[in-house]
């Protein structure tokens, strides 16, 4: 014992080092210990200088939780220090149930300062143990004390508390908010017995406190007790005891029986959505799909840039179900409504536009922000009204590339055969989100006459428009494309090879996959593994025998890709196919094929999967054992 005591002597020396490092060293040491001066070595470190050391002694006295450390650090409660105090009362929280009897021992200090920081930690920790002692204080001299006393009874939560609470309540007024606010936190029938009976309280503070305090409870019953209030001509009290309603509708998921006065207290309920009052915004979005009405409608309008994006969503879509009726009251905000209310707005009218509505919002199709001026495009294009064709054409010559790309988007819902020509005029602007726009509108369109133009393209000058056409024709999708689009794989662009390649995958229905067997000794890595793909995707996973070759590609991708085909096939024949790469000098090759073989089912690899899991490479640690686990519960 001798040797512990000279050791934590030299340690408490050593606290005092000008030395940063000498003094961490020393707290994390005197933590290592549980000895009394070891404690009282970490409550002298909370003095130090510098942060860091009073942070890393407050760690290690909350992991000790010893009631000496606890007695120790109420000394500091008296500190002048406000610094030094807080520290201690944040450790002594963090302390909890092991500090409650150190503070409840002090709960007669002679400082009643003191006594009102125990009463406050007591409260924060939420010890039942120490709510009798907690009680007593509310007949403490000091009136603070007595105040504190009735708010940590509240936290504590113990009904054994509520005799104590009604019997301060009628000898000092001084406290009545305190106890009513205490009883709503502690609840329970008992509590709200007494709750009711304040309830005809003449004081308009105390009322509004007892209302505030019932909503807090959550007690469906109490609906009952507060609905008259809703008539009252004190404006606070009312708004209190729908607000307290409201709190006890979303504790019961909005089941309460009571048809409510919504109208009355329409700004009220908008005002808590403005203020980010999560609870009266999701009352009021809830109620809203049964409270239609030209005033709420523009008090939707007004708050939808207050809203997080999932309760706009909501709304957004409730005002697209309106449908036409909320239309006037947009259009009237619209014009003064900054770019974002905009957008939104168009994302409304959106859902439910024609041809009249479009028209009336040509006017905003030169609004100074494009992004406004795109969603323009999108909404008239939505409203199927073929006379706005030549209004989006102008469009189609924005200087913004996203608003050109918009309207030919918006075009291929509109277009006709007539107007081929525009629409392949937009496959040569210069970004390429616009032609793949001009090129979507075409396929759109689909028609036998697209087809033969973007077959013409596959031979055009412009390798780009090659491109664009090898994808068109895959989008289509009518087997009239598959041979045009074979006799592609012999392109000099490798990119036209590769578009072809993955259209016809998507098309599937290809009888001759002899140009893409030979697609897979293609000179680009990008081609091999599009060919593959597209091989899989037309004849199934009996094709693999037949492309397993490409295991041994010389481009580590393509065998990476054909090791991920093997493992989604679920076929365990082809398991001897990939087991070799679990022995390969690649790892990223032989994570692919731990978690293929498990894919696969093949138990009889486990020990050598498992042997992997003294890999010096984490992650394949981490898909061994992962690949060790799906192979178990198989």
């Amino acid at each position: 014992m001798s040797n512990e005591i000279e050791k934590i002597g030299a340690l408490l020396e050593k606290l005092q080092s000008p030395d940063f490092y000498n003094r961490e060293e020393a707290v994390n040491a005197l933590g290592s210990c549980e000895v009394d001066e070891a404690v009282a070595g970490l409550v002298m470190a909370l003095e130090d200088d510098d942060l860091g050391i009073r942070e890393l002694a407050a760690e290690h006295l909350v992991k000790i939780k010893g009631d000496v450390a606890s007695q120790l650090l109420i000394k500091f409660l008296g500190s002048e220090d406000i610094g030094s105090r807080n520290l201690a009362s944040e450790i002594l929280v963090k302390i909890g149930d092991g500090a409650v009897t150190a503070l409840v021992n002090e709960l007669e200090n002679d400082d009643h300062d003191i006594r009102k920081f125990v009463v406050d930690i007591l409260g924060l920790i939420k010890s039942e143990n120490s709510a009798e002692a907690v009680s007593g204080k509310l007949n403490d001299s000091n009136i603070n004390v007595v105040c504190s006393a009735a708010e940590a009874l509240g936290e504590i939560g113990s009904e054994k508390s509520i005799d104590s609470l009604i019997d301060g309540y009628k000898k000092n007024e001084d406290i009545r908010l305190q106890v009513v606010e205490a009883l709503g936190k502690i609840g329970g029938d008992k509590a709200l017995n007494y709750l009711y009976e304040y309830l005809n309280s003449d004081d308009p503070m105390i009322l509004f406190s007892v209302i505030d305090a019932i909503g807090i409870t959550g007690n469906k019953k109490s609906v009952n007790h507060l609905v008259k209030f809703l008539d009252s001509d004190d404006t606070s009290i009312a708004e209190a005891a729908m607000s307290a309603i409201v709190n006890i509708s979303i504790e019961n998921k909005g089941t309460i029986e009571h048809d409510l006065p919504l109208d009355k207290f329409s700004s009220f309920l908008f005002d808590g959505i403005k203020n980010k009052n999560k609870k009266l915004t999701e009352f009021t979005l809830a109620r809203l799909k049964h409270w239609y009405g030209q005033d709420v409608m523009n008090s939707l309008l007004e708050v939808l840039h207050f809203v997080d994006e999932e309760d706009l969503k909501s709304i957004v879509k409730m005002l697209g179900e309106i449908g036409p009726s909320a239309s006037p009251a947009i259009l009237k905000q619209f014009p003064n409504a900054t770019s974002e209310l905009k957008i939104i707005y168009l994302n409304i009218m959106k859902q439910y536009v024609d041809g009249d509505l479009a028209s009336q919002l040509l006017r905003y199709n030169t609004d100074a922000d494009p992004e406004v001026r795109r969603n323009i495009a999108f909404v008239l294009g939505a409203s199927g009204d073929v006379s706005m064709i030549d209004h989006l054409k102008v469009m189609t010559q924005d200087k913004i590339g996203n608003v050109r790309s918009a309207s030919y988007a918006a075009l291929g819902w509109l277009c006709s055969e007539n107007d081929l020509n525009f629409l392949f005029d937009g496959l040569d602007d210069r970004y390429p989100d616009v032609r793949d726009a001009a090129m979507g509108a075409l396929v759109l369109l689909g028609s036998q006459q697209v087809v033969s133009r973007f077959f013409e393209d596959l031979s055009h000058d412009d390798t780009e428009r090659q491109r664009l056409a090898a994808t068109a024709l895959g989008l289509i999708g009518d087997s009239s494309v598959v041979e045009p689009l074979l006799q592609a794989l012999n392109h000099p662009e490798s990119s036209i090879r590769k578009s072809a390649i993955d259209s016809l995958a998507k098309i599937r229905e290809v009888d001759n996959v002899e140009p893409l067997m030979l697609s897979l000794n293609d000179e680009t890595s990008g081609v091999r593994k599009s060919a593959c793909t597209a091989l899989v995707m037309i004849k199934g996973h009996t094709v693999i025998p037949e492309i397993k070759f490409l295991l041994d590609d010389a481009d580590i991708w393509v065998r990476y890709h054909m090791i991920n085909i093997i493992g989604v096939s679920e076929q365990a024949i082809y398991g001897e196919l990939v087991k070799p790469f679990i022995d390969g000098n690649e790892d990223i090759l032989k994570i692919a094929a731990i978690k293929a073989l498990a894919k696969l089912g093949c138990k009889d690899f486990m020990k050598d999967i498992s042997a992997l899991q003294d890999d010096n490479n984490q992650d394949i640690v981490d898909a061994a054992k992962g690949a060790i686990t799906e192979l178990q519960e198989a």
